[in-house]
């Protein structure tokens, strides 16, 4: 009788355990169910036209939490976050601004933030320019003047599985 109690037990905690793995699979699943796909494309544009650099950034998110990108160059940073907020009109992108700029001896930092919310339907495309509509006339590299500026085009969509 005394060995029945350890089988016992163990089968009890083997079945708990599947209950529970049960459990956290439809958890999981329901979190991809709601998940957003967050596509940034980063352009550093020269006189209005040229692309001179393209970066691309793809991330899984939820309703809520921020995808995060910083972009260095020479003396500029820029950092942006992207939160989207879902709700049964569209989603609510609620984008977030940093900007340092140093001169090329670093003795003087500019620093600007900025802040917007935007309505979109889902797969709308929207594009952020975080040094505003007009060139910036500096090489990101050598600090020689330049006319380029910056485009973060944004979208969401809802996220699904690859195939294959």
């Amino acid at each position: 009788m005394r060995r029945a109690r350890p089988a016992l037990g163990l089968l009890f905690l083997l079945s708990a355990t599947g209950l529970a793995a049960v459990e956290l699979d439809d958890i999981l699943q329901a979190l991809l169910d709601q998940a957003l796909t967050v596509n940034i494309t980063a352009r550093v544009v020269e006189n209005d036209q040229e692309t001179v650099q393209s970066y691309q950034l793809t991330r899984v998110t939820i309703s809520g939490r921020a995808v995060r990108l910083r972009l260095e160059g020479g003396n500029l940073t820029v950092i942006a976050e992207f939160t989207p907020y879902e709700d049964d009109d569209g989603i609510l992108l609620v984008a977030e601004g940093q900007i340092l700029l140093r001169t090329p001896d670093d003795e003087e930092v500019k620093y600007v933030t900025s802040m917007r919310s935007v309505p979109l339907a889902v797969g709308e495309k929207v594009v952020f320019y975080p040094l505003g509509r007009t060139t910036f006339d500096m090489d990101l590299e050598s600090g020689q003047s330049g006319p380029l500026n910056i485009e973060l085009e944004v979208d969401i969509v809802p996220y699904q599985a690859e195939q294959g």
